[in-house]
């Protein structure tokens, strides 16, 4: 049999709702929105763990981090070899498999399993302030070209728009507009939160204007627009080279980015939408496109294209779901929650319906006693519950409110997380290593890089 090509472009740290096609009203996205006209766009599509190695491990096995164990972004935890990736089953299928990623040589190499199975593994470092993607994106016209006469998989992970916030000329000023941002025009309000952190985390964002919390974002925006060029010239190149209606393309974003959500700024930690919600398109041939409002998490990628390509499924168990018949029919079902989790610079547990957020912080851990917050604070620990259909934004606890739900919630995220770890014979992955980047770290990272600068 035919099977279609596979591209799969992930953009780091994209919020949704930065895009055109999600609603934004700056012009940053054309080459995804045109994409998204085509295509079909998911609405409610999360990320059952952040930041990215959670994020991208959990989208290349179909597992969610509690199974797999990969909790946290350059962690001590590795994935165990008898998990059966993406690359693997589509390799066993046929396809030449391909990705241009960093994550198993950023950090020391502790992402060691993401070459696993791909034919080429394209690595490299992570250089802000540069051209980098359209250097990855050179080397995906050359893969794309090189196989075009074989059905291939490739996975490209673009980094922009990664902070720190810094895109190339004309992009950096291209959505800056001095003043624009209501109620936040000054960035002494952000300092206030964390004096120290701050200073160092925005000096290290080389900003050409220092007070305008509008020129962060345009920042930002600029980034996605750099990054949306060169998208736009690979998918042109699909369409020169004549394979433009046999393969399918996943547009993803494997976490978001907060810009004040859980009073956290440019950056994407806690479990608010902003950041679980992940950007989603796909277009697959002969499917009409459209909006899709089912409920899905990074989980079930892997196996939704293993049923449109024909692929078998990993001989591991998975707890993705094919979503296949949501492509195919946009009133179809499909999840009734997602659990996402979190224990990189702080540790948080999250169960989201279609209405309610359950978002509980994890302050205590196993092997440190105490898990405190990204600024090194000490955490509340009480449970947070949010109405999505009243408060979107998620800006009003209303657990108090809804005493019955907020339990009930409580009571199913436990049952489900009990149950992840009876399968791992009692090892809780959230709580086993602590945070793999507390405070200290972190900021004596941001001073190392600010004096390599």
């Amino acid at each position: 049999m035919i099977r279609p090509n596979i591209l799969l472009l992930t953009i780091d740290s994209l919020r949704a709702d930065h895009l055109g096609c999600y609603g934004y009203a700056k012009n940053t996205s054309p080459h995804l929105d045109s994409l998204a006209s085509q295509g079909i766009v998911f609405e409610n599509a999360f990320a059952a763990g952040i930041p990215t190695m959670p994020s991208f491990t959990t989208l290349l096995s179909g597992t969610h981090p509690y199974r797999h164990g990969i909790t946290a972004h350059a962690s001590e935890q590795r994935l165990k070899p008898d998990v059966e990736l993406m690359p693997q089953l589509a390799k066993d299928a046929g396809y030449v498999t391909i990705a241009i990623d960093n994550l198993a040589t950023q950090a020391n190499g502790r992402g060691s399993w993401f070459p696993r199975g791909f034919d080429y593994y394209s690595s490299f470092l992570y250089k802000p302030f540069s051209n980098q993607s359209e250097q990855l994106c050179d080397r995906a016209l050359g893969f794309i070209e090189e196989f075009q006469e074989r059905p291939w998989l490739l996975w490209l992970h673009l980094w922009d728009p990664h902070s720190p916030y810094g895109p190339p000329a004309p992009y950096d000023t291209m959505h800056y507009q001095e003043g624009g941002a209501q109620g936040r025009s000054r960035l002494d309000a952000v300092k206030r939160w964390a004096p120290e952190y701050y200073d160092e985390f925005l000096a290290d964002m080389k900003l050409k204007v220092s007070d305008d919390y509008e020129y962060v974002l345009a920042q930002y925006d600029g980034e996605i627009t750099y990054v949306d060029t060169q998208i736009g010239r690979v998918l042109q190149h699909l369409k020169t080279l004549g394979l433009w209606d046999s393969s399918i393309v996943v547009a993803m974003s494997d976490h978001g980015e907060a810009f004040g959500e859980g009073d956290i700024e440019f950056d994407h930690h806690g479990l608010y939408d902003a950041v679980t919600r992940v950007a989603q398109i796909w277009r697959v041939p002969g499917l009409e496109g459209g909006r899709r409002e089912a409920l899905v998490s990074t989980e079930d990628i892997l196996p939704t294209l293993c049923d449109l390509a024909v692929v078998r499924l990993p001989q591991n168990e998975i707890t993705g779901e094919s979503f296949a018949s949501v492509l195919r029919d946009q009133s179809a079902a499909h999840r009734k929650f997602v659990v996402s989790v979190e224990s990189t610079r702080q540790a948080s547990i999250a169960l989201r319906t279609a209405k309610w957020k359950l978002l509980q912080p994890i302050v205590r851990g196993a092997r440190i006693a105490v898990l405190p917050d990204i600024y090194g604070r000490e955490r509340d620990p009480k449970v947070l519950l949010f109405d999505l259909e009243n408060d979107p934004q998620e800006t009003r606890d209303v657990g108090d409110e809804f005493p019955a739900v907020r339990d009930e919630l409580l009571q199913q995220l436990g049952a489900w997380r009990e149950a992840e770890v009876a399968r791992r014979g009692g090892d809780d992955p959230l709580l086993k290593n602590g945070l793999s980047l507390g405070y200290d770290e972190f900021m004596a990272r941001l001073s190392s890089r600010k004096l390599r600068g």
